[in-house]
């Protein structure tokens, strides 16, 4: 379970034989209430040795993937109840749509992806980066057709396709165009559609997409429920390990509260300390956050949590975004991180 260094983790070994496949008219069930249950952490006095938290509650905007495990383990764990704070949890669709929630106030942090983030700032939305959460990892992010598609390990037809993405002007996106490159196709050679990630399943046995972008847990189950087939790894080549998305606020949100942000930042870090140093402690999250079976948990390939967070992280998909005409050039990165998130 243990990532690459110190500061990441990661785990998505199989482990037992797939069982009989879910049935669709349950997955979209099942896929709403992952990682979708509100909790709050129980009371605790903050730390003696910090300021305490100007804000003791907080809401956080998640979306409904593997990706935010650490979330949950913080709060079933009591780590945000060890730094004074009480956090409730609301899904989103994807980090595009969470930044308006962000900026009027409705979530004081929410998960979303470093593309959103940058688009975002460009447009002189000011957000800050407040947290690291996850860079890629072999398997966690897919590309995925129905078996009759005649698209199995085969990006070059993805031309001319529809493929579903949760929102636009994302992670997906870029990752998509990466893709198509590679394939040696053009960037925009295939429509984008929006499909929130519980419904995609449902998107592609329909035929509305005829591809779905899509994370863990999904990728998993719709390949045992609907035999879907991978046209694709989503992130390879230059994109290995590349930095998906993190934890961000708004920069007044962040200024007014930096008792609250470090709080928030120390309890997940103990989180994803939690996960690289008990072996169990992801599995039993997720166990109890998807109302997925074991044996489906236990195939999840999931993405590498990370720890530590710099300007370095966002520069990479800074010049990424760049060199696919998604952002203009010049935007400076170096004071989009909050202060006391980077790396030790």
């Amino acid at each position: 379970m243990t990532g690459p260094g110190s500061d990441t983790v990661s785990r998505g070994e199989v482990k037992d034989p797939m069982p009989r496949p879910l049935r669709t008219a349950t997955l979209v069930g099942v896929l709403v209430l992952i990682l979708g249950g509100c909790g709050k952490a129980a009371e605790a006095p903050s730390s003696p040795t910090v300021g305490r938290p100007e804000l003791a509650e907080l809401t956080i905007g998640v979306l409904p993937i593997a990706d935010v495990a650490p979330i949950y383990l913080a709060i079933d764990r009591g780590l945000f109840a060890n730094e004074g704070l009480e956090v409730t949890v609301e899904l989103v669709q994807g980090g595009a749509a969470a930044i308006p929630a962000l900026v009027a106030g409705d979530l004081d942090i929410a998960y979303g992806n470093w593309v959103s983030f940058l688009l975002a700032n460009q447009a002189d939305v000011d957000l800050r980066a407040v947290a690291a959460g996850v860079a890629a990892a072999p398997g966690f992010t897919e590309l995925l057709a129905l078996p009759e598609s005649g698209l199995e390990g085969n990006p070059a037809g993805l031309a001319g396709t529809t493929v579903a993405v949760n929102t636009l002007a994302n992670i997906g996106e870029l990752a998509i165009r990466s893709t198509l490159r590679d394939a040696g196709l053009e960037p925009d050679a295939v429509q984008l559609i929006e499909f929130p990630f519980p419904e995609m399943a449902a998107a592609l046995e329909r035929g509305d997409a005829d591809v779905i972008w899509a994370s863990e847990p999904v990728p998993t189950v719709v390949k045992r429920d609907l035999e879907a087939v991978v046209v694709t790894d989503s992130f390879v080549g230059e994109m290995d390990a590349f930095p998906v998305a993190g934890y961000q606020a708004t920069e007044e949100f962040v200024n007014a509260n930096p008792n609250t942000v470090a709080a928030f930042r120390r309890a997940l870090a103990s989180a994803v300390a939690l996960i690289r140093d008990e072996p169990d402690a992801l599995t039993d999250t997720l166990l109890a956050y998807t109302g997925l079976p074991r044996e489906v948990v236990e195939e999840l390939s999931l993405p590498s949590y990370e720890a530590g967070l710099d300007a370095a992280t966002l520069e990479r998909v800074r010049d990424y975004l760049v060199e696919f005409g998604l952002l203009e050039e010049g935007l400076d990165v170096s004071g989009l991180v909050a202060a006391g998130s980077r790396s030790e």
